[in-house]
């Protein structure tokens, strides 16, 4: 330790002025106490795993002491035993050690668990160059968190032969001056970070067809040729001052006959590299145990070679105790001078001086894995998958998916790999069943696969049979051809999780539209679905040809149409913070505000947060998942009634300051005939707030008290909250509800029915319910349930029917109907309330509100069931001005026009339809003080809220069935917790 200290001290001391000569001088005074054991052992870098046991650690341990080693590249293993490692070895070490990996992807490619980013390939497929910056700047910190100085990447090869065994996705593509900006770019990020960037496989290694792990492959081109295309990514980098460049095991004639690998000659290594491409920078070795370099030469003869040759740095040698022998030998033979030992071993001391000593304070193991896959490192992984996306053909523009209510979609997942990210994620757009038929399938499940397919007109083929090898000629074969041609006549949209070689077969087939995502991963899987439907916008461009259709470049745009998903952070806020959503929600449930919960927010357009919290019920049988069907209360106006009102007001059907009895005949000779429609939307037509048609039905002849007190009586016994005591003992008078069914009676609920006599009743009794003596603001549910007539009137349609038709089914709002019992899927519909007072049973799939329930479970005021993801698209129309999914199905001053206020805000806040924040200072709101006085949105009974934020490109869903298993429990509205969520969202943002 006090050697590594001494080194330290003597560097920090220089550390003010340690730029250029002074590094210099650092390396100078510190090459002159070293003898030529040490100086020789600053000449290599052994390898190292951290996923071995203690005796291999210690052993490794002794080695690097032994022999002076300069330097580590570490391999497998995992974080925290790396990071033990290189603190042990560099607290032993006299001369600070030089730590190395390859993390082209990230450090990850090494060690788990840790972020891995993708191929170059994938890379290659990004227009957006800064994007290759940013994230060589984000692996640049992932180096610097692990303690390593050296990141043997970029890859600079230029990929031009598709058989190439050990490059492939490792390059950047096929086209020079693509794969030159790309490196270029990586390595500036990388040394943002100052950590060194070495550029590999001089002089080139993407026109193999040979893997020089296992042999020496050779390079048949011409110098002219090679100095053309295959040094031109190195030129650039060289001309840029990289610092480091690895050497490749390659056969290269036309710069040296001799037949030795490029690593061992002389005439590469100093003629081309050092004197006429004018690098003076660190040359290491690839790794010395290959056999491209140490077939037919005795142990340690390579490395004598590549040193000779003009190497610096030799990687991974075979062995260390018989190379050091070597080398030795050499200087006393003459092959080597110990002059050309000073020189190496000085470059590696000014390399050390720039890019270790001021960084060599020990690995810090706090919270390290966490650190390797930070929020804002997940976001640009996160965006790279996105914008790699390319699409090489779309016929017809097929893509994205619109009209979704003429679609019959389906997935068929070909190959032997599962994709269930893939196939969830399409789900989140619209309905789609999902087959899958591996390589090898019988004739007979094929053609009961292709019947099953019949129904369907749009067939999303997912091939994860795709590989990135030659050797298995990418995953190509021809049973997918034949089950693409037994397709044909459908749309059929080709998704490739892979290298681009392996389309070519398939490029000639009947598919409409054919997409690449180069990768299997799930980020990969997410948004290539998300493509498919809009979610993201495509820009990639293949960086490798498929074939002469589809060359190099290839790529078409599409536009964003509908909502996506995305890391906060890509979208400017702070995932850290969102998290303190879970703890209120958490603290909620605890407090028993409400069973469970979901929240979900949605920021320029992308989903950033989606998660459930707790139970359906108390019993915490059944857990929360986000997929969950709420009954939704009075969102229902915003999210049915208030789309089919602006729908009808756009076609002309109806004026919002009309007299209502125009558009509903039922009206007329009452004292609501007059009422405009306008004020129906506004709350200000003089309605009662609500009409209680269960009490109205109780047989009060036959009941002895009241049916509510403040206090316990002797016929109100039965507590609901604290002044509030029911009178259990009452009856339905004949002909309203019983709870036993029989002839004339129709179902409300599980063992509750109303008769339906009394149900045509309803309607004549808000009818003639009383106006209040002024029309001023009283929040009413009644205004609702009469605007549901007019839009059934005027469209000659069922409500229901008319919302699922014209606005649900083409939004892919498939999760959002009424009567959820019996359209939508039970196992996934939260109980909303236990009815113990009027209809003695459970709510699950039926509706809470009273009005809706008596009404046939649908109503204009309430009545509607959802998912957050659902209500989401519902909110997107008006936060995108009308518009969603490529279709318009409001007009933009429509929506302007209802989002608005209309009265000055003393006397109503509200906008035509909608809540708005409360600016009073007196009153309560819906909202937290944060949200701008231009946005919008609806509270639910049940626990709910669905607010926009149209200056933030802001959406906040919050879903729960407060009331279970009572309406009496007022927690949450008494917690603020639905405020207190918006206030982190708004916190959250990032200035």
């Amino acid at each position: 330790m006090h050697k590594l200290l001494s080194a330290i001290g003597l560097f920090c001391m220089l550390l003010p002025s340690l730029h250029g000569q002074a590094q210099s001088s650092w390396a100078d005074s510190t090459l002159n106490t070293m003898n030529l054991d040490e100086k020789i052992g600053q000449l290599i870098m052994v390898a190292a795993y951290s996923n071995k046991d203690s005796v291999y650690e210690n052993h490794l341990g002794t080695t690097i002491e032994k022999y002076h080693i300069g330097g580590i590249i570490f391999f497998q293993g995992s974080p925290l035993r790396q990071a033990l490692m290189t603190n042990k070895y560099q607290r032993s070490a006299k001369i600070p050690l030089i730590i190395g990996m390859d993390a082209e992807n990230g450090v990850g490619w090494r060690i788990k668990p840790a972020m891995e980013f993708p191929n170059q390939t994938l890379l290659g497929a990004i227009r957006d160059t800064n994007l290759i910056y940013r994230l060589g700047a984000a692996i640049g910190q992932q180096c610097r968190a692990m303690g390593i100085h050296v990141n043997f990447a970029p890859v600079a090869d230029i990929n031009v032969n598709p058989k190439n065994p050990v490059i492939g996705i490792r390059s950047f593509g096929e086209k020079k001056e693509e794969v030159g900006n790309r490196t270029l770019q990586y390595m500036r990020g990388l040394q943002s970070q100052h950590v060194m960037a070495v550029a590999k496989h001089f002089p080139g290694h993407g026109d193999t067809d040979v893997d020089s792990h296992l042999a020496l492959p050779l390079i048949r081109h011409s110098a002219a040729r090679i100095d053309t295309v295959e040094l031109y990514p190195f030129r650039q980098l060289f001309e840029a001052g990289i610092p480091g460049v690895m050497i490749a095991h390659l056969n290269v004639p036309s710069y040296d006959t001799t037949n030795i690998p490029a690593s061992l000659s002389k005439q590469i290594i100093t003629d081309l590299l050092r004197k006429k491409l004018h690098f003076d920078g660190l040359c290491f070795t690839d790794a010395m145990n290959m056999k491209g370099v140490t077939k037919g030469r005795t142990p340690g003869e390579a490395d004598v070679e590549a040193l000779a040759a003009g190497n610096d740095i030799l990687l991974f040698p075979e062995n260390v105790e018989t190379s050091v022998k070597k080398i030795k030998a050499a200087i006393r033979k003459g092959v080597l001078t110990e002059e050309m030992i000073d020189e190496k071993c000085r470059k590696v001391l000014e390399a050390k001086a720039e890019f270790v000593l001021p960084y060599a304070a020990a690995v810090d193991t706090a919270r390290l894995t966490e650190r390797l896959s930070s929020p804002s490192a997940k976001a640009l992984l996160q965006e790279t998958y996105a914008k790699a996306i390319t699409l090489v053909k779309n016929d017809g523009l097929l893509l994205p998916l619109t009209h979704l209510d003429t679609l019959r979609i389906a997935s068929l997942n070909f190959g032997d790999r599962k994709a269930p990210v893939f196939e969830s994620t399409l789900e989140k757009y619209a309905p789609c069943a999902h087959f899958s038929l591996s390589p090898g399938a019988s004739k007979e499940k094929v053609e009961k696969l292709i019947n099953n397919l019949s129904k369907y007109n749009c067939v999303i083929l997912y091939n994860s049979a795709a590989r990135n090898t030659a050797s298995r000629q990418f995953g190509a074969t021809m049973e997918l051809v034949n089950v693409i041609k037994l397709l044909k006549g459908k749309h059929i949209v080709f998704c490739h999780p892979a290298t681009p070689y392996g389309i070519d077969l398939y490029s000639y087939l009947p598919m409409d539209a054919i997409i690449v995502s180069y990768s299997h991963d799930t980020p990969a899987q997410q948004f290539t679905a998300q493509a498919i439907f809009g979610g993201i916008n495509v820009n990639g461009k293949l960086p490798v040809s498929i074939n002469h259709y589809y060359p190099a470049g290839t790529g078409l745009s599409t536009p964003k149409l509908r909502l996506g998903y995305y890391q906060p952070e890509s979208c400017g806020m702070n995932s850290q913070l969102l998290l303190k959503i879970d703890s209120i929600c958490q603290a909620a449930i605890k407090a028993k505000a409400t069973p469970g919960c979901q929240v979900l927010v949605a920021k320029d357009g992308y989903v950033v947060y989606n998660k459930a919290f707790g139970f359906n019920t108390y019993d915490k049988k059944k857990k929360n998942t986000t997929d969950n069907i709420y009954d939704i209360a009075s969102i229902t106006k915003i999210a049915a009634t208030l789309p089919a009102v602006m729908m009808l007001y756009d076609q002309q059907y109806i004026t919002l300051d009309s007299p209502i009895v125009r558009y509903s005949y039922s009206l007329r000779g009452t004292d609501k005939q007059d009422i405009t429609v306008k004020e129906l939307l506004l709350h200000s037509a003089g309605l009662r707030a609500s009409f209680s048609f269960f009490q109205h039905a109780i047989d009060w002849d036959k009941m002895q008290g009241r049916l509510f007190t403040t206090k316990y009586t002797k016929t109100n016994t039965r507590k609901l909250r604290d002044r509030l005591y029911l009178n259990p003992q009452f009856t339905y008078r004949d002909s309203t509800f019983n709870f036993t069914g029989g002839e004339g009676y129709l179902v409300v609920s599980p063992h509750f029915y109303i008769h339906k006599h009394f149900q045509d009743s309803i309607h004549n009794l808000i009818l003639n319910s009383k106006l209040l003596p002024q029309k001023k603001y009283t929040y009413s549910d009644l205004g609702f349930v009469l605007l549901k007539d007019i839009v059934e009137e005027q469209s000659a349609t069922p409500f229901d029917v008319y919302c699922r038709k014209h606005f649900f089914k083409r939004l892919g709002a498939y999760n959002t109907d009424f009567n959820a019992h019996f359209n939508l899927d039970m196992k996934r519909v939260v109980p909303a309330n236990k009815d113990d007072i009027f209809r003695k049973s459970q709510l699950h799939g039926y509706v809470h509100d009273p009005i809706a329930a008596l009404m046939g479970g649908v109503s204009g005021n309430a009545g509607l069931f959802s998912t957050a993801e659902d209500l989401a698209k519902i909110m997107s129309v008006y936060l995108n001005r009308g518009t969603y999914g490529g279709e318009r199905l409001i007009d933009s001053t429509t929506i302007d026009l209802f989002t608005q206020t209309h009265l000055p805000l003393d006397q109503n806040r509200r906008g035509l339809g909608f809540d708005k924040p409360e600016t009073l200072p007196n009153k309560s709101g819906p909202t937290c003080k944060e949200a701008p006085c231009s946005s919008y949105g609806h509270t639910g009974f049940t626990g709910a809220i669905a607010w926009n934020d149209p200056d933030n490109q802001l959406i906040y869903i919050f879903l729960s069935n407060r009331i279970y298993p009572n309406e009496f429990n007022d927690k949450l509205i008494k917690d603020n917790i639905r405020t207190k969520i918006q206030e982190v969202i708004y916190k959250a943002i990032l200035k």
